[in-house]
């Protein structure tokens, strides 16, 4: 990112947004003026950059659209056709948004969680109230299944010099929340031996004061499929990583794998119907804060 002109105090999680892996969206402020510069990632030389003041800047995961928002005011643009899509005025503070598809994006405030169509003419609509494990805790992530009909949340807080991940798992069918303690967690689905239809499973990777644990677990059972068994494995940290924790995870569902990547920039890679970890390595040195699928791997900064 430097290589493209984009100066190392605006690579941050404030400042940097990755959607999906067509592009970064980064806000840049100097003295001069505030801009958004956009880093095409099939094409970094189509790096441009817009004079745009906003508080948070994200792409849409497919198309050339971008969400401002600038205080409690949401405005999604079409930078090709140089048009306003769409804009709402929240009536709370925005603490946490992303697209969780390209008509959708979820928004996250002090007490509840929307999704808002970029289509017609609909106001955002409340999903669920936040549960208490996540006051005081910074949002973090935020993931659906494909159906969107479950849902989870996450916020981190320090807690007697860790970090404590807390994550709220939301079923919509029967509008009930369950608090877990996690950092990271993802939605995906396998194919087990006989089944008719593929299991859908959820994934959470969680690193408490007396250990780190991936789990997997079945949701939604298909009459007729095989019952998928729970897995709970441990996720190795080295003794000089004392302080590290999960911070995303990303399903790889050609091979049905999990990516768990955490903060001091390492990465486990497991098999989801198994739990079996089939690699571990340091990919980098400086903290990982963001990632998402690429292909049927991941992509991160």
């Amino acid at each position: 990112l430097p290589e493209l002109g984009i100066d190392v105090s605006n690579i941050s999680f404030n400042t940097l947004t990755l959607q999906s892996d067509k592009f970064i969206c980064i806000r840049e402020k100097t003295a001069q003026r505030e801009q958004v510069c956009i880093v095409d990632l099939q094409d970094s030389s189509k790096t441009f950059r817009r004079p745009i003041t906003a508080d948070s800047a994200i792409m849409n995961p497919e198309n050339m659209i971008i969400a401002l928002k600038s205080g409690r005011n949401l405005q999604v643009f079409n930078l090709e056709m140089k048009a306003k899509v769409k804009s709402c005025m929240m009536s709370e503070d925005v603490h946490f948004w992303r697209w969780i598809s390209q008509f959708d994006i979820a928004l996250v405030t002090d007490t509840a969680v929307f999704h808002w169509s970029i289509e017609g003419t609909s106001s955002p609509v409340k999903q669920f109230d936040r549960h208490a494990n996540l006051n005081g805790t910074q949002i973090i992530s935020y993931a659906t299944n494909a159906k969107m009909n479950w849902m989870s949340l996450i916020g981190i807080s320090a807690v007697q010099g860790r970090i404590v991940g807390s994550m709220q798992l939301f079923n919509k069918d029967r509008s009930a929340s369950q608090p877990i303690e996690a950092h990271a967690a993802e939605f995906s689905e396998i194919w087990l031996e006989g089944a008719a239809q593929p299991t859908q499973v959820f994934s959470f990777a969680s690193r408490s004061a007396t250990g780190s644990k991936l789990h997997v677990v079945e949701i939604d059972h298909v009459d007729g499929n095989p019952p998928f068994q729970k897995r709970s494995v441990d996720i190795f940290f080295p003794p000089e990583a004392v302080n590290d924790f999960p911070v995303s995870m990303q399903a790889g569902p050609k091979y049905e794998l999990v990516y768990v990547v955490t903060k001091f920039g390492f990465i486990h890679l497991y098999d989801l119907e198994t739990g079996t970890c089939l690699f571990t390595n340091r990919i980098s040195g400086d903290t990982v804060f963001v990632t998402t699928k690429h292909d049927n791997g991941i992509i991160g900064v």
